[in-house]
This record gives C-alpha cells, sequence and structure tokens, in this order.
C-alpha cells in the first residue's frame, strides 16, 4: 500500500498549498515511474516543483540521482525544486519542506521544535 501512503501525501500537501493561494496539479505517474517531481504549483511568477515522501523514520536519504534528476526536471520547466517530507509520527507541523539548491545526496532529519 506505498502508492496509497504515498497518494495521501501528496494530496494533504496539494490542500496546504491551495490553501496558500497556489494553483496545484498533481502528477500522477511520478516517483518510481519516470519523473521526478510529484506536484507543480504555482502562484504568480513563484512556480515550484515538489517531490513528496512520508516516512515513520526520523530522517530520509535521498541518492544524488534522485536529487540531480529532480533539478533537471524543474529547470526545464522553469521551476524551483522543493522536497516536502511528511513525518507520520509527528501531530502538529508534520511537514518539512526544502528548496533543492544543489545536486548532491541530502539527509533531511526531524527534529523537535526548539
Amino acid at each position: 500500500m506505498a502508492f496509497r501512503k504515498g497518494y495521501r501525501a501528496e494530496v494533504e500537501l496539494m490542500e496546504n498549498l491551495r490553501k496558500e493561494g497556489f494553483y496545484v496539479v498533481r502528477i500522477p505517474i511520478s516517483g518510481g515511474r519516470g519523473l521526478p517531481c510529484d506536484i507543480l504549483a504555482a502562484k504568480g511568477e513563484d512556480r515550484r516543483g515538489y517531490q513528496v515522501k512520508e516516512t515513520k523514520a526520523n530522517r530520509i536519504y535521498l541518492s544524488e540521482g534522485e536529487v540531480k534528476a529532480l533539478l533537471e526536471f524543474c529547470q526545464a520547466f522553469g521551476l524551483k525544486p522543493f522536497i516536502a517530507v511528511k513525518w507520520k509520527f509527528r501531530r502538529q507541523n508534520p511537514w518539512t519542506v526544502i528548496e533543492v539548491k544543489g545536486a548532491k545526496r541530502l539527509k533531511i532529519e526531524y527534529s523537535l521544535p526548539s
């Protein structure tokens, strides 16, 4: 049921972005099937491409190849690349969203709010 899990996280992120005034579309053939981007969002000149992850762990790793593919895809369409991670165990503020700046392996960790 990994597909359903990922789908729910994508839909939740789409709802959050819509509340912020973005136009949002989900790419249903993304992930392991050839496209590195799950969601496209735009508000005025702010155009974004998101890769969405959901995990029960307290950290997630993305390979250099995954990050590079997202960067190249977003560059081709004039989008800012983002990784959005939903932490399943976190009740409040369950999302970490980072803008990707370079093609390197990423480690994203959950940290307690200070």
